[in-house]
């Protein structure tokens, strides 16, 4: 994790995860980082943040991106252009076909009149586009139960994510 959000800056984190566990340690996971143009998805909760990332993108990466934009601080000074979500699309579709947004923070907005579950909504449009099939979803509810606050409302939103991801990713 890198983290400078307080200034406004990018936070960064990396989840590698290991579906079983060898005997020889060298075959098992040594680092919680992802090795360049190795990552299998890229979740991004601002649609910019997978651009400044692109480095850990192969044609093997599916992109969920949520569409609403936060203008970083060069952008609001005017001093830079924000790219429109088409241009977005267009270099990240020199990675990989598996380009999809949904604007999670309208359905968030519109389903539980606040934007914390958005979160939940991403990770559940993560796991629609079947890159974490080893994880039940069972555990996911597990872990929202024993970790979260109002625990009904941010199940009810990882399952609203990966429903409208589904959709999304079968109009593709």
């Amino acid at each position: 994790m890198h983290g400078l959000a307080q200034r406004e800056g990018a936070i960064t984190s990396h989840t590698r995860y290991q579906k079983k566990i060898f005997e020889d340690e060298r075959k098992n996971l040594q680092s919680p980082s992802i090795s360049y143009r190795d990552a299998d998805l890229f979740v991004c909760f601002e649609p910019v943040e997978a651009l400044r990332r692109g480095i850990f993108a192969s044609s093997k990466t599916s992109f969920v991106l949520n569409e609403r934009s936060i203008p970083g601080v060069m952008v609001t000074a005017a001093l830079e252009e924000y790219p429109s979500l088409e241009k977005i699309k267009e270099i990240l579709l020199g990675y990989s076909n598996e380009v999809y947004f949904m604007n999670a923070t309208e359905l968030s907005l519109n389903k539980f009149n606040q934007n914390q579950q958005v979160n939940l909504i991403m990770l559940g449009f993560g796991i629609a586009t079947g890159k974490l099939p080893f994880i039940e979803m069972e555990h996911y509810e597990e872990v929202i139960k024993e970790w979260l606050r109002d625990p009904n409302s941010n199940i009810e939103a990882l399952h609203l994510g990966i429903n409208e991801g589904k959709n999304i990713i079968s109009k593709n």
